[in-house]
């Protein structure tokens, strides 16, 4: 006989990060990072535009991630950034809603 070996992995739940008319968007995940991090979000007005812009401390862009209305997640690479804190900021129609 060949041992059983059960895998069970507990999925923690999306934190919610921000709610509007417009738009619903989680915490990013992983946090801390290594290659590559992602953002649930869904878009409730298909009439605006949205997008991420993640940036360093100093506040130079180093990212700019649409957030298409047909989909539910951006996957924004950092493999090739140095070790460090960063921020992403939303944006709906060119204003900011949040950085985190």
């Amino acid at each position: 006989q060949h041992p059983v070996i059960v895998s069970i992995e507990e999925r923690m739940p999306k934190q919610l990060m921000f709610k509007s008319k417009e738009i619903t968007v989680h915490e990013i995940y992983p946090n801390p990072t290594s290659g590559s991090a992602f953002v649930d979000y869904r878009i409730h007005d298909e009439r605006v535009h949205a997008k991420i812009i993640l940036h360093n401390v100093l506040g130079s862009p180093l990212g700019n991630f649409d957030l298409p209305l047909h989909e539910q997640k951006v996957k924004i690479q950092t493999d090739e950034l140095p070790a460090g804190v960063y921020f992403y900021t939303v944006y709906l129609d060119n204003e900011s809603i949040l950085t985190r």
